[in-house]
């Protein structure tokens, strides 16, 4: 009996003597025998958790690409609407589409058209400058 117990403890735990190759089988085994044992322990759960966990990563980045892409529709948005009132100020858009005299529409008309030159030379300036820097830098 004793000879059988000295038998399989070096099967599962191999003493240093033997070969390389047959060291990295029993090393090989023993890990599947101990995946095998979880899996039996565990029950067919197991295989329910790991679709859970699999559908769960799948949800996780579904939400996090749709809470993505509604924060970025929103920035878009709000950008929108801040160069609108940059480029057309609410108050001279009132007068245009009031019941104001003609004077007053195109008073509003003209601010609004030299407004919107203004910040359109601006833009353009600060292209060149932005284009002009990189060219340098590269």
């Amino acid at each position: 009996m004793r000879d059988v117990w000295q038998s399989l403890l070096e099967h599962l735990w191999p003493s240093r003597s033997g070969s390389p190759a047959g060291q990295e089988r029993r090393t090989a085994l023993l890990q599947a025998g101990i995946a095998l044992a979880i899996a039996l322990a565990a029950g067919p759960e197991v295989f329910a958790a790991m679709e859970m966990t699999a559908l769960l990563e799948l949800l996780g980045a579904s939400l996090f690409l749709t809470a993505f892409a509604a924060g970025a529709k929103l920035t878009a948005a709000s950008l929108w609407r801040a160069t609108g009132d940059i480029l057309l100020p609410a108050a001279q858009l009132f007068v245009i589409r009031s019941d104001a005299a003609v004077p007053a529409k195109a008073q509003a008309l003209i601010y609004c058209t030299v407004n919107a030159a203004c910040w359109l030379l601006g833009v353009v300036v600060f292209g060149a400058w932005a284009h002009m820097v990189i060219q340098l830098a590269s």
